[in-house]
């Protein structure tokens, strides 16, 4: 049976990142990717916020026109893999990629909501992954390299009271977990935040799972519970 386990707050490395390298935001839409996106900035690295087409994620939330941005016009490996490219050319290799998922808009009192846009997103984020690989684990060979998925479902990855939420988004745990297998340089973390964390809390503990030294930690909720993750628990005969 799975449970949550409460976790304390997590130790914070001294990170230091090359200035040769650059981050990668995939814009959620909101004001959180330009706060993240400032604290990167603070750690020495360009930042590029990859934004997907507004067919997929709306746009609520304007950039600075100081802020790096890469757009997609559609969905595809094509394209993704032209922008991404650009990008390592322009701004330096990637060794950091930080997901922050788009909240479900129409699941509120819905219950769980299998949305065609949340698997969309699953897909390019995946595809990603794929061209990814070889950056960031070169990065890894000189110091921190990080993979990262941000979802709002509620905090306590699907467990808690309320179902108002795309359990697609549940899919990226998945694939966070697999690349943390797969690259046993790269720092791999899944955060799930509950949707009632506003933007400079939630920025903030992103950063702190950013710096976290605990590599044996793959996922993290935050909820009124605290923070906590997923915890196998054998049933008594």
């Amino acid at each position: 049976m799975v449970n949550l386990k409460s976790l304390p707050a997590p130790d914070q490395l001294d990170i230091h990142f090359s200035p040769a390298h650059s981050a990668i935001v995939v814009d959620d839409g909101t004001e959180l990717t330009e706060k993240i996106v400032a604290r990167l900035e603070n750690l020495g690295l360009t930042s590029i916020v990859l934004r997907l087409p507004q067919s997929v994620v709306a746009r609520s939330q304007r950039l600075l026109a100081s802020v790096h941005q890469i757009q997609l016009d559609d969905l595809g490996e094509d394209q993704l893999r032209l922008r991404l490219d650009e990008a390592a050319r322009q701004y330096g290799p990637a060794a950091v990629f930080i997901h922050l998922q788009t909240a479900c808009s129409d699941c509120a009192g819905a219950g769980l909501h299998f949305s065609e846009h949340g698997k969309q997103i699953l897909q390019e984020i995946f595809l990603a992954a794929k061209h990814l690989k070889p950056t960031l684990n070169e990065a890894a060979q000189n110091g921190r390299a990080v993979f990262m998925s941000v979802v709002r479902l509620d905090g306590e990855f699907g467990l808690g009271k309320s179902n108002d939420f795309d359990p697609v988004s549940g899919g990226l745990f998945g694939l966070v977990k697999s690349l943390n297998l797969e690259w046993e340089s790269v720092f791999c973390r899944a955060i799930d935040l509950n949707p009632d964390i506003g933007a400079d809390q939630a920025a903030e503990l992103i950063m702190n799972e950013l710096a976290d030294p605990n590599r044996t930690v793959v996922e993290v909720g935050y909820s009124q519970k605290g923070r906590a993750t997923l915890a196998l628990e054998t049933m008594g005969l």
